[in-house]
């Protein structure tokens, strides 16, 4: 009877920190769709690379970004750490294709489309790395 009484105790703890994780990650994830995407005129850029990062409870990445001629040439991701939420790393390409941080989230991998895009706009944000 005692262990009954301690695995159903022991399933609403965890039961409780889950939700508490997804409601703290959700909002995070909601004010990083806050951010101005807008706010960086690409082709106002000086050549060179950039390098930034954002993070979200569960989710964070660094990125690398290479600028050339007013055009984002590539896209790294030096450290990208995600939870279920798996292909994140095609926002990558989708941004380079469109030279824009205004492209649509991957399907599946919303909060990890997020915090890439974020990071690429903080690195952008930051100025170069000599």
């Amino acid at each position: 009877m005692k262990v009954k009484k301690f695995a159903i105790r022991f399933i609403i703890v965890l039961l409780v920190i889950s939700i508490f994780v997804f409601v703290l990650m959700r909002i995070q994830i909601d004010e990083l769709e806050k951010y101005d995407f807008h706010a960086i005129e690409i082709a106002d850029l000086p050549d060179g690379i950039y390098r930034g990062g954002a993070s979200a409870v569960l989710v964070s990445a660094k990125v690398e970004v290479t600028v050339s001629d007013g055009h984002i040439l590539k896209i790294t991701l030096l450290e990208h750490s995600h939870g279920p939420g798996y292909g994140a790393e095609m926002i990558c390409e989708d941004i380079v294709e469109f030279n824009s941080l205004d492209v649509d989230s991957i399907s599946g991998a919303t909060a990890s489309s997020t915090v890439v895009k974020a990071a690429v706009l903080e690195a952008l944000k930051s100025g170069k790395t000599p």
